[in-house]
């Protein structure tokens, strides 16, 4: 598809998220963020923050969070359907908000309780995981009396959601909680080092194999013991890590 972009727009968005990743500080990265976001994709409003598996979400704004985002940040967010797809899968995704109604969820309590009486009418989200317990995300909102968001606006943001991650990657990176020790490859074997950065660079089980003149059963065994020493569950949390300036590697034994 054919996106109808003009040079301001993706001028301003480049300087954006030039921006955002070297902010210093959540609303700083919000705000750098968020203001060639809501442009790109037509939105009212646009958040990122993040999803906590075993605490509360976190939105950040350039300015303090709105009675509505202060209620579903500490009570509803549970219900949303964005944050249950995210709990229960480590997969990342973007959606539209008609990907997840099941012809339900205008009369659920979520929608009653929360979204109906904050003005919410339309979303795009997308979630990016981190690590086990964590993911960033995106949200593309559209208010009562908007037309709802159609595909042009999805592969917006389906174009630069690359860029977005690492927007998000950022902002955990400074809101990590004090005293978490990132995973380190520190803690792996020489083997299980060589294995984690050839994965990092995009190999799998029979290429490494290959390259390392082993079996690809024992490729997968030590993918298992790396995967659990470090305490990610997959090759896409495993490089996401790494791109996100949580791994530093050392040479390779």
């Amino acid at each position: 598809m054919q996106l109808n972009l003009t040079f301001e727009q993706l001028q301003r968005w480049s300087s954006g998220i030039t921006a955002a990743v070297s902010a210093s500080l959540p609303e700083e990265i919000s705000a750098h963020f968020t203001a060639g976001a809501r442009e790109l994709t037509a939105s009212d409003q646009v958040y990122i923050g993040l999803y906590l598996r075993d605490s509360a979400s976190i939105t950040i704004y350039e300015r303090d969070p709105d009675d509505w985002n202060r209620n579903y940040d500490t009570r509803k967010y549970r219900q949303d359907p964005f944050f249950r797809l995210f709990a229960g899968s480590r997969q990342d995704f973007l959606l539209p908000l008609s990907a997840l109604d099941q012809g339900d969820f205008h009369t659920s309590a979520y929608y009653r309780d929360f979204y109906e009486p904050s003005g919410s009418f339309d979303e795009i989200t997308g979630v990016f995981n981190f690590d086990r317990n964590a993911a960033g995300f995106v949200t593309y909102l559209r208010r009562r009396g908007a037309r709802p968001f159609g595909v042009e606006e999805l592969a917006m943001a389906e174009a630069t959601a690359d860029a977005t991650r690492r927007v998000l990657e950022r902002l955990w990176r400074q809101w990590r909680p004090p005293g978490e020790t990132p995973p380190s490859l520190a803690d792996l074997s020489g083997r299980e080092r060589q294995i984690a950065l050839l994965l990092i660079d995009g190999g799998c089980a029979k290429t490494i194999s290959r390259s390392l003149s082993i079996s690809p059963g024992t490729v997968r065994n030590h993918i298992k013991s790396v995967y659990r020493k470090l305490g990610i569950h997959s090759q896409v949390e495993l490089m996401a890590a790494a791109r996100g300036g949580d791994l530093s590697p050392p040479s390779l034994a």
